[in-house]
């Protein structure tokens, strides 16, 4: 769409349409437009209790911004649509003036008192002394996008929920009748004799004939497919790129020094190096080679220790001994041995040159001034697009790079199976340039690892099969994996038939060249911690003693012999039997609670307009 408005932004037709539509917004006004956006009757109703569409779309836009990060920032409000947000949205509404109607029917409150002190007592709102910090509230209601009065009645409705839970639940407890035969069932163990048949330890079949070969490949051409490949234009804005078009003067850096002046002479910092010694009998030996007056370098290569470069460091991050000494010390002296719960200390302080600050400062003042003109040349580059001028005529406007791409699929990949070169690094750039049309240019999108890109799609290569006499190799390769896998399997149901005669795990294993063992205890969930396959385990949950089963293992097939059922000995580990109780107590709480809003539901009545709840923001 932002593609279609470049190219139409030349004409004179839409450029009179927007200004009558600019007027027809201040003559409309903003209210009238959210009035005729969102209606003006409440879009849910519970009982008495009315929410309007508006309420409702703040609460969803909320939920969208808050899970926005966990999709790499590229939700939308129809992606979350689609998603279910929106109606996981109206459930919590619906939810929440539920609890308020039973808790009015119940005769339930909550004092703003009690809710504040609520509020006051949680740790997330506490400073590290205890003292509840307003400021700290602040900002997380900031982030949750949510004002006090609006977080207030959400405290409010938790106080009646949790009132309301313990009121429904408080007395159920599961019973024993249900308790005991579940954990039975849940913690039954059992171990099993199995034979393991590895692929590989079946001879690779021979190539099969051309007419079989043609066949195969017919059969599973979707797994011989090329991927889609696009090829692109892309403008690239690095901060390098950037950096090296900023112009600093000698005098921008002295007078950029001169304002940090404290920060490189404070009395709280100092350069240092160290190195650790690791008894007294090191320490004596440094603290006479300190005397005979030896820099940190010798002492080091004498004692055959490590020197450390500190850098620059505060007092408060070294121990008060080793502080004390280099802080009070000379600069470029070292310091006699100082023990602390890491050893003995030997320091050294050294000044730092003034040129190497100079350096620093200049340096980063460039990428200060780099980032500042990079917002600036980023609003410059759409505003040129958005003019109607080409990538390309916009690149060499500002002295940009435009890479050409002939060809590359979704993981950056050419067709000759090599990385494509010159792309920005990270998945956003590939995500960008696969979700955008032909034809058309994305936005200015922030790379991964710093800068932006601008990508058009110069042309779309659709997945196609790869023609059998380019990958003939490829295909044969899979027919004999797979055709070795099924020997596989036939050598297991063999073994499978000879554990069911009465043979070992053992003798079976050695007849079939395969591998046998006797399984650790295992649970009806335990196949992926026993590394069985999921298919044996349930076979063998289903068996009695003595019954075999198979099933796929990865790179090949087992067969497995029920040796020994071991039952849950609830006297051994009471709790785990009272872990189950607790879990059984809470379903059944949670099925109460939810019985209960159901006949509320149906007793007071909701009713929901859709309608207006899926209009467009």
């Amino acid at each position: 769409m932002l593609d279609s408005f470049r190219n139409a932004s030349k004409s004179w037709f839409v450029k009179l349409l927007f200004a009558l539509l600019a007027l027809s917004f201040l003559a409309w006004g903003i209210e009238g437009l959210r009035g005729n956006m969102f209606g003006s009757a409440p879009a849910v109703e519970v009982g008495d209790n009315q929410v309007s569409a508006q309420e409702v779309y703040v609460e969803f836009k909320r939920e969208v911004d808050r899970m926005n990060p966990m999709f790499g920032g590229k939700l939308t409000a129809d992606d979350a649509r689609k998603l279910g947000f929106m109606d996981r949205t109206i459930e919590n509404v619906v939810t929440r003036l539920l609890i308020q109607e039973a808790g009015n029917r119940l005769g339930l409150a909550a004092s703003e008192d009690s809710v504040v002190a609520r509020i006051a007592a949680d740790p997330a709102y506490r400073t590290e002394g205890g003292q509840f910090d307003r400021e700290r509230f602040r900002m997380a209601l900031a982030r949750a996008g949510l004002n006090e009065r609006s977080f207030l009645a959400q405290e409010r409705a938790n106080v009646m929920r949790t009132q309301l839970a313990e009121g429904l639940s408080g007395g159920v407890k599961a019973p024993d009748a249900m308790v005991a035969p579940l954990t039975r069932h849940r913690e039954e163990r059992r171990v099993a004799d199995t034979v393991l048949v590895r692929d590989d330890s079946v001879p690779l079949p021979p190539a099969p004939e051309q007419s079989k070969l043609e066949a195969y490949y017919q059969a599973n051409t979707p797994r011989f497919m090329a991927p889609e490949f696009r090829a692109l234009t892309v403008l690239v804005v690095k901060p390098e790129t950037v950096a090296a078009q900023v112009e600093i003067s000698a005098q921008d850096v002295d007078d950029a020094y001169q304002n940090r002046i404290d920060e490189f002479q404070s009395a709280d910092r100092v350069m240092a190096s160290q190195m650790v010694l690791p008894d007294q009998a090191a320490a004596d030996k440094a603290a006479a080679l300190v005397k005979a007056g030896k820099s940190l370098t010798a002492i080091a290569a004498e004692l055959n220790v490590k020197v450390v470069d500190l850098g620059l460091v505060e007092r408060g991050d070294l121990p008060d001994d080793l502080a004390e000494a280099l802080f009070s010390a000379q600069p470029g002296s070292v310091t006699l041995p100082v023990k602390s719960p890491l050893g003995w200390h030997v320091a050294q302080t050294r000044v730092r040159p003034v040129e190497d600050i100079k350096k620093q400062v200049e340096a980063e003042l460039r990428a200060e001034r780099a980032n500042e003109r990079l917002s600036d040349l980023s609003t410059q580059i759409e505003d040129s697009l958005g003019a109607g001028t080409s990538l390309e005529e916009t690149a060499a406007r500002f002295g940009l790079r435009v890479v050409k791409v002939p060809a590359t699929d979704a993981h950056g990949i050419a067709p000759s199976g090599k990385p494509v070169a010159d792309l920005p690094q990270g998945e956003t750039f590939l995500d960008v340039a696969f979700h955008t049309e032909q034809g058309t240019e994305s936005q200015l999108t922030q790379a991964d690892n710093d800068g932006y890109f601008i990508v058009r799609v110069d042309g779309v290569t659709p997945p196609q099969p790869r023609p059998l006499a380019d990958i003939k190799g490829e295909v044969v390769a899979a027919w004999q994996a797979e055709r070795r896998h099924e020997l596989a399997q036939e050598r297991a149901a063999k073994a499978a038939e000879a554990l069911k005669a009465g043979k070992t795990a053992a003798e079976v294993a050695q007849s079939l060249g395969a591998k046998a063992q006797t399984t650790q205890p295992f649970s009806r969930d335990g196949a992926e911690e026993a590394q069985l396959p999921p298919q044996l385990v349930t076979e063998l949950f289903q068996a009695s003693v003595g019954g075999v089963a198979t099933g796929a293992a990865p790179g090949g097939w087992m067969a497995g012999r029920l040796a020994k059922v071991v039952p849950f000995d609830a006297a051994a580990q009471p709790k785990v039997a009272e872990n189950t109780a607790r879990q059984v107590t809470s379903a059944l709480a949670s099925d109460l609670i939810e019985q209960y809003l159901a006949a509320l539901n149906a007793s007071v009545g909701v009713r929901v307009d859709r309608s207006q709840l899926s209009r467009e923001e």
